[in-house]
């Protein structure tokens, strides 16, 4: 079974290699880039930036920015005729407080131009990726309406991105992460 699984997976890789091959096919380099004009909204933090958060109403946390990282991702079209290298701007920071405690901010470009954030929550062994945004939500504040209680820190237009497990990642324009709530944890933002 795993041999013709290997055959058939070998016979679309040279369909789609031959493709790339005819002469009507678009063997151009495309770069993509993310508006970093964005990029306050969405990755607020510096460098240096330190968060001090509660974890399930009882560990203080102080997590510790991991630097700014930029990178390209390549990718290759795979539509018959489209054979074009994309090269694709990400950003993405990480927040740290130990090794099985961190969340990752990304904000990066789509091979057709739009842009889009996300987060990646890490706790222990567990891994977590919230529902894909738009940056433009970032930017375009919502209204006074959407707003939440933390610690009792009142904040204002808000963000919340979730996921298909119900976890939710409760953000700030340009302050950040204000809570992450998972199955197995609780960060609430202190200061």
């Amino acid at each position: 079974m795993k041999t013709k699984s290997k055959l058939l997976n070998l016979i679309i890789a040279l369909s789609l290699f031959s493709n790339c091959l005819k002469e009507d096919c678009d063997n151009s380099t495309e770069n993509k880039y993310v508006d970093k004009n964005y990029l306050p909204y969405i990755i607020p933090y510096t460098d240096t930036s330190t968060r001090l958060f509660l974890k399930n109403g009882k560990d203080t946390l102080l997590f510790k920015s991991q630097g700014l990282k930029e990178t390209i991702e390549v990718q290759i079209g795979n539509d018959i005729g489209n054979c074009k290298t994309y090269k694709l701007q990400q950003y993405s920071l990480k927040m740290a407080a130990s090794d099985t405690d961190f969340f990752e901010v990304k904000y990066y470009a789509d091979k057709d131009g739009t842009l889009y954030n996300n987060y990646e929550i890490i706790n222990g062994i567990n891994f977590s990726k919230t529902k894909t945004y738009l940056s433009d939500d970032y930017v375009n504040y919502f209204p006074i309406i959407y707003n939440t209680t933390i610690l009792n820190n009142r904040y204002d237009s808000i963000k919340t991105s979730t996921n298909s497990s119900n976890e939710i990642v409760i953000s700030k324009p340009k302050i950040g992460v204000l809570k992450i709530k998972t199955a197995n944890v609780l960060y609430e933002l202190i200061k």
